[in-house]
Formats: C-alpha cells, structure tokens, sequence
C-alpha cells in the first residue's frame, strides 16, 4: 500500500529498505507472526524497457545504471567528483537493476586476519552460513552445476544454468589451453520453471527489471510471501531519521510520505535498516540525537567507513570466429577463479576472478560496449561493425578491495533530495595492493585473449584523464561492518547494533570484507541467518538485551 494508507499504530518491527535485506527479513518475521511494517522510498516498478524499440538509449536515461544519471524523485544525489555507485530505490532495491549472479563467498574470505593481516576476520564463517546459502538458493532458484573444484561441497541447484552459448565455448578453450580453472557461473536466472516463475527467455536486457519474473528480483521472490504473510509495505515513504529515546534506544522511523510531503512517525519495538552500504549510513548519520551525537550507532566512528565497490576492470576482445555475444543473459556465464585467493609473490593481498560476460545489443556494441570501442562515424562504420559484432567477448576482472578507513560514505553539505534531506557524500581512493592486484588481473585477461587469438583487445581500467581510478561502484558494502569488539564495528555478528540493541542493520554494509564475486548470494544468506535469529530471541532484542 502507498504511505498515505495506513494507520500509524506501534508494530513489532518496522524495517527501513525493501532490498535483499529488507526483503528477506521482513519474509521471515512476518512468517513468524510478527507485525512488520517495511518503508520503501520508492514504488513498484511497473516499467520494462525491453519490448521498447529505444531500449538501448533508456539505458543511459531513466534506466541508467546511477542515480546521478537517473535522476528520479525517488532517488537521492550521490556528491562525488567521478564515482557510479548503482543502486535502485523501489520495491526489491537493487535486484530490480542486477544480473542476479550468484556465486558464493570462499570459506578464506572469512578470515583475511589470519590469512594476512591487512583486513579483519568475520566473527563468523563460510560453514555459518553455508546452511543459509542453501536456503536462499531454494527460494530465490539458482542454477548451476555441481562440482565446482574451487568450491566446498554444497546443496542443490534448483535448475540447470541458463545456455552458454558460442562465447564461453570459445573462453572455455581458452582457459584449457591456459591449464586454468574455470566453470559455469551459478545465476538466480531459471533456465526452467520454477516456483510458478518462467523460464528466462533469452531477451538479454537483465539490468532493466526483468518482465518475466525469470531473473530473481525479490519483488518477484520474497515480498509475494511475505505480504501474503501479513507485511504492511509502504511505498514512496523516504526515511528521514531513526528515532531514538533519553536511553538511546530506537522507537521507531520518521519518514516523508512522498505523495504528500507530510512528515510521519511509525513506532516499533524493533528497528531494521536495510538501505545498502551507501543508504544505511546516511540514514544512520542523519539519526543523531543528545545519547547518538556522531549518528545512530557511530560510537567507534565506524558508521559510513571501510567503503568497499571491488575493484574491476573490463577486458574486451574480438575472434575471427563469430561468438553470438549480443545473445542471452547479460550477467557472467563462467567464472574462472584460478587467482581467486592470496599469494603473496605477486606483491599484493588478496585476490581476483575472470567473469566472461555479455557485450549487449548492436547500439550499445558500437557504442563501445564494455571498453569504449566505438565503431567509427561514416566512413567505415559498416566495416568495423561487420567485424566487431558478434565476435567480441568481455573478461570482466574482480578484484577484492581492502577495507581503508579513509573510504568512506558522510552527507552531503550540498546536494540534496526531492524531499530536502542530504545525500551521501562519497570518498573512495585506491590503495597501492589494489592497484597491484587490479594490473595483475588484467594482464591475466589478456592472455587469455592472446590463447584464442584475438585480433583485437581493449582494456577498460576506469581510470580518468589524471590516471585516477573512477569506479564503477556495482557493490556497496562495508560501511556498518560487524566484528566481535564494539571499538571497531557497528554490529555484532548478529547485525544487533553495539550501542542500540533494539536496532539491526541486514544489508550489504555489515560486510568485513568483499571477495572477489558478486555479493548478492552473501547478502542474502547472511539476511536469513541474522531475520531467523531475531525472530527467535525476538523479546531480548525489545528489552534490550546483546545477543552476544
């Protein structure tokens, strides 16, 4: 229902985010037979750009990746000299603006402490979630094969994965001939039907909401459950700040109904905040009060630091022989993690994967896809893209980022909101191990497209005219990170904030560290652990008790 239908009566929970986080937990406490109330600043989305003839040039407009470039009422302004930080506000956050790759986190990159010292152990690990992990999967439908070497041993996938197609064939040959690792990509894009969803077919614009309810959005996934089990959504209702009293413990969420202007107040015994590593901080640092004066939950200074993105950089190559990379699901159907973890001869930490993914349709190829190779105006246009289309592939190059205190997400002193409230301001540097492992990654590209003969490469390492990194922020964590020492984090390991105990962040920001994958499948499963938690020790969290 919209904001403006509703009464305003006190709920068990009140969750802030309608995204994985929200969305999950929201599913579970209502299941439970909690009253939950979810605030979603933005509204369903009734639009898909894939049947229209311009969908192609929507991507750069009103479906554009950024928020800066989007510009909708729903969105906030993100001040930042270069950065894009995606992100969608809306029913189902951001999984309406993803390629639901689903791969999972390595039982290593729960313990960069122990590994090498550069970054914090999780107060929790792979074998913590790995029962979770499954969980989701059944819910959201992931499609896979079994047996990945790089991998433990996990459940089911619940269907096979979406066709591969001519390009990873070629990558493939590619790695062999290289002796590396590789595998299909686990994705929560059905390549059959499943839980009344089809099967995808094959339209190859997943970043634009997915009007077949194939690819995993949670507006298609959770929130059917969880209004059937009693959720009242709210939409176009921004947050404006978490309320807190004299003892410092939250009441409940002020927000604006967007459709009226009017300012409201839902009380709650428990507090959820769910709004990604960009939108988590800003809500907690615009809820300061007389017992929170650096913001709600800030007493270690941690609250928007540790801003993690992956580092990245695209790899684009051209065969003579034709690759149909215009044709399927956009996201990566393999994944090679041959350099997936720590070694330190390199001269740098941490490690990267190889992502084979999709170059898009014909305008966007000749725009440059991937890399910025653009097909020449006029004269020889028509050679070039005889030659280019439908030959190419795109090695995307994940890096795991360092967690740097310097990093990080405060508000803005000059944008501001349709509803006048700040936007996030955004630092994000950098480091010289990141810029080791990021050059490493490359040159590992490129030699895979050297292996299949590609008469034409192109990197992309987002850097701009100054040589300064300008990232493309697809992931936002870190920023509310939980660990075991309340001096240097936010949230315990059970997302139960440190000097709030009635109030739970479950969202991508309590992440410690990123690996080098997609962080989605993560989020999720941590959701479940931490909605299923809450649910049972329900009464300590509303008289305040830690749950550590």
């Amino acid at each position: 229902m919209s904001a403006t239908e509703h009464s305003n009566e006190p709920v068990d929970v009140v969750v802030i985010g309608s995204g994985v986080g929200g969305a999950i937990t929201s599913m579970i406490l209502a299941e439970k037979g909690l009253k939950v109330v979810c605030l979603e600043q933005g509204d369903w989305v009734d639009d898909h750009p894939h049947g229209d003839p311009g969908w192609e040039y929507r991507r750069f407009s009103d479906w554009a990746l950024f928020p800066n470039e989007r510009r909708r009422a729903n969105d906030y302004p993100l001040d930042t000299r270069d950065e894009k930080s995606l992100m969608w506000n809306g029913v189902g956050g951001s999984t309406n603006l993803y390629t639901a790759t689903w791969p999972r986190f390595r039982p290593s990159d729960f313990r960069k402490g122990t590994e090498h010292g550069l970054a914090p152990d999780w107060p929790i690990t792979y074998e913590d979630l790995a029962e979770f992990y499954d969980r989701s999967d059944v819910d959201c439908g992931v499609g896979g094969f079994l047996g990945d070497p790089s991998m433990p041993e996990r459940g089911p996938f619940q269907t096979a994965p979406c066709p591969r197609g001519e390009m990873s064939r070629h990558a493939a040959r590619g790695f062999d001939e290289l002796g590396w690792h590789w595998w299909p990509m686990p994705t929560a894009i059905l390549a059959e039907d499943y839980l009344g969803r089809n099967a995808c077919n094959n339209c190859g614009y997943c970043l634009a909401s997915c009007p077949t309810g194939a690819l995993a959005g949670m507006h298609v996934t959770h929130w059917p459950r969880a209004l059937a089990a009693g959720v009242e959504l709210r939409t176009n209702a921004r947050v404006a700040r978490i309320e807190t009293d004299a003892d410092g413990e939250a009441t409940g969420a002020t927000y604006i109904d967007r459709a009226s202007g009017e300012r409201r107040f839902q009380a709650a015994k428990v507090v959820v905040l769910a709004g990604n590593g960009i939108g988590t901080p800003r809500v907690l640092l615009m809820s300061d009060s007389e017992a929170h004066p650096n913001g709600l939950a800030n007493s270690s200074d941690q609250v928007g630091r540790n801003l993690m993105h992956h580092v990245l950089a695209f790899v684009e190559m051209w065969l003579d022989e034709p690759t149909e990379n215009h044709m399927g699901t956009v996201g990566a159907t393999l994944i090679s993690a041959e350099f997936a973890e720590t070694d330190a001869s390199r001269g740098f930490v941490n490690g990267t994967t190889l992502h084979l993914v999709r170059q898009l349709g014909a305008g966007i190829q000749s725009l440059g896809s991937n890399s910025g190779n653009r097909a020449p105006w006029g004269r020889g246009h028509h050679d070039w893209f005889r030659r280019h289309f439908s030959h190419g592939l795109s090695v995307l190059v994940y890096g795991d980022d360092l967690p740097q205190a310097e990093n990080r997400v405060t508000l803005s002193d000059e944008l501001r909101d349709s509803s006048g409230l700040p936007g996030a301001k955004i630092d994000y540097k950098l480091c010289a191990n990141d810029r080791r492992l990021i050059e490493f990654g490359i040159e590992r590209a490129k030699e895979l497209g050297r292996a299949l003969g590609a008469f034409e490469m192109k990197v992309n390492d987002f850097r701009d005219a100054d040589g300064n990194y300008v990232p493309n922020a697809w992931h936002l964590y870190g920023t509310a990170r939980m660990g075991d020492d309340p001096k240097s984090s936010v949230v315990n390991q059970w997302h139960q904030a440190w000097d709030c105990p009635n109030l739970f962040v479950i969202d991508g920001s309590v992440m410690v560290t990123g690996a080098a994958v997609n962080p989605t499948s993560t989020i999720a499963a941590l959701s479940y652990r931490a909605a299923e938690n809450l649910a049972e020790r329900f009464e300590d969290a509303c008289l305040g008790r830690s749950f550590v």
